[in-house]
């Protein structure tokens, strides 16, 4: 079945078509700009033969969220909103799956049916989610921190002496210079963040887990991580679709 997923973020939203196996063409734009990605979708649809496709999607963004649901209904596509209580193949043990972003929970079923149980995965965006998933399937919950260039923007504000600096590639871990000290701890150190709480994660679960890498910045990142990793940068759409299929076979069921 064709299927459309949106993952609407803080920064970016992402959407993609579904065909049964993977994810095709993904198309992109800054979050604000929602009603001409609607637009984008479309056009994309159309070329996929996916007119009447319906929708799966998950937000952090109210605003945005509703200029999706509006669309969908003058399209008369049918629409899932997933979100951190949605029933998936996973058991979720989070504290308070309500308030749970749905894109993490998301990711972790994505993640899960690629690699199997235990699984780590490091969404890197304006903020970083590093979670994991139980060797019975669990998801767990994980840890969240500041992303790199909301970090950067973050020090230059709420200090007197630290300029305003852009991300960029530095090869060694001592900046000799501020500006350079800088994206040094943007790129090493926070490559360094998510090895650690990988480690300190598989020492909790008692096995090896494999780390999947995901988000904006997931490719920018993967250089400066040492350990072993995958970047799937479609990870969160795809969990998009699983739990529309989990969510309709359990539909079916119920008939």
């Amino acid at each position: 079945m064709t299927l459309l997923v949106v993952d609407i973020g803080n920064t970016l939203t992402k959407a993609g078509v579904w065909e049964g196996a993977r994810v095709g063409l993904v198309v992109q734009r800054p979050t604000r700009e929602a009603a001409a990605l609607t637009e984008d979708v479309a056009r994309m649809a159309a070329v996929h033969g996916a007119g009447a496709a319906p929708l799966s999607v998950c937000s952090v963004v109210p605003e945005a969220l509703k200029v999706w649901g509006e669309w969908a209904a003058r399209e008369h596509r049918s629409m899932l909103h997933v979100q951190g209580d949605t029933q998936t193949s996973l058991t979720n043990r989070y504290r308070a799956p309500q308030v749970l972003g749905a894109d993490r929970l998301a990711a972790a079923v994505a993640a899960e049916r690629r690699f199997g149980a235990p699984v780590i995965v490091a969404s890197v965006g304006t903020a970083v989610v590093v979670d994991a998933v139980s060797p019975k399937s669990e998801y767990l919950g994980g840890a969240i921190w500041v992303g790199t260039r909301l970090g950067l923007r973050a020090l230059a504000d709420g200090t007197v002496g630290l300029p305003q600096v852009s991300p960029g590639h530095v090869s060694t871990p001592i900046g000799g210079d501020t500006e350079t000290s800088l994206r040094v701890g943007a790129s090493h150190g926070l490559a360094a963040l998510i090895e650690g709480l990988a480690a300190r994660m598989r020492d909790y679960l008692g096995e090896q887990a494999p780390l999947a890498v995901t988000g904006g910045d997931a490719e920018a990142i993967a250089p400066y991580l040492r350990t072993e990793h995958e970047v799937v940068p479609t990870l969160t759409l795809e969990g998009l679709a699983l739990i529309w299929d989990h969510a309709r076979g359990n539909a079916d069921a119920d008939r």
